[in-house]
């Protein structure tokens, strides 16, 4: 990690009043919410140990709560309600040989396989989650069901069921998330070329708010569901809660990485009351530009295709 000693690095932000604040108000705040989306930076190790410390959080405040995550797909929900059985007992008291058996779900889940960062990252999310008697539910779609939405534009009868897919994106929206996603590849591909990428976005934020509906309504309506997702599917303007009841009391949480030589909060992008209720700074994993990477990444494919003609 770098950028421990940035100003800002470990602070947290209530975007709203646009002061900085203590952990303990947004334990309090989210002890009123239906819902408490927590974004990340997928590969940062200090965004899962905040994950992990606002799960604690929430299971030690005695309501029934349950966990979303966009890495998991519905063919693993029943690992995942296995690991609930093998790790804990009825009365959530940690069985013998739950730590390596906590070890061994990222493998039976394909984690690092299907290309999600480093399963020790994530394990305590799960041991914390299973420790406070937590559901686990899968939260996007298989990734056939997603491929075939972006090349196809439409959904199977099966998949549409309860998605509320008829909340679709206005200009403004529809704009930003073109805008994103082209600056994504570096301004390697033009609007027209991510449109199908702006289907697939839409569809695994439907999906996963349709999974925090269900375990929430399952958990009763007093329950709390917690995502696990990235910011992108974390922001409350196009995000998850786009497909979450309009009057539910949604608190996003954006997890941003500080910048070198920007040390005032409202210059960061995230800092919008319309993107994330609360913004909390950590250090950073790199400061690789992401368009270097993506171009060397693209040269590497060509060179590859070039060797096989």
């Amino acid at each position: 990690m770098i950028l421990s000693e940035h100003p800002l690095a470990g602070s947290l932000w209530q975007a709203e009043s646009g002061k900085q604040s203590e952990p303990q108000a947004l334990f309090e705040a989210i002890g009123s919410a239906d819902y408490l989306l927590l974004g990340e930076k997928h590969d940062n190790p200090r965004h899962h140990a905040l994950q992990t410390l606002l799960i604690d959080q929430t299971g030690a405040q005695g309501r029934k709560v349950s966990l979303v995550f966009e890495m998991l797909e519905p063919h693993h929900q029943s690992d995942l309600d296995l690991a609930r059985e093998m790790v804990s007992d009825s009365a959530g008291k940690q069985m013998t040989g739950s730590a390596a058996y906590l070890a061994e779900l990222g493998e039976k889940l394909a984690w690092e396989a299907r290309g999600w960062p480093n399963w020790s990252l994530y394990q305590p999310i799960f041991a914390s989650a299973i420790k406070h008697g937590m559901p686990l539910y899968a939260g996007n779609p298989e990734r056939d069901a997603l491929m075939a939405a972006g090349r196809e534009g439409k959904l199977s009868a099966q998949l549409l069921d309860d998605l509320w897919w008829e909340r679709t994106y206005d200009e403004e929206q529809s704009a930003s998330l073109t805008d994103e996603l082209v600056a994504a590849h570096c301004g390697m591909m033009s609007a027209k070329a991510v449109a199908p990428m702006m289907v697939m976005q839409r569809l695994k934020d439907a999906h996963m708010a349709r999974a925090m509906r269900k375990s929430r309504k399952e958990q009763g309506e007093t329950a709390l569901s917690i995502l696990i997702a990235g910011n992108g599917h974390s922001r409350k303007d196009r995000g998850v809660p786009m497909f979450l009841e309009d009057d539910a009391r949604v608190i996003s949480v954006g997890l941003i990485e500080v910048v070198r030589g920007e040390e005032d909060a409202s210059s960061y992008g995230a800092f919008d009351p319309e993107l994330y209720d609360w913004i909390w700074f950590t250090p950073r994993v790199d400061e690789i530009d992401p368009c270097d990477k993506f171009r060397e990444q693209l040269k590497a494919m060509q060179q590859g295709s070039s060797k096989k003609e």
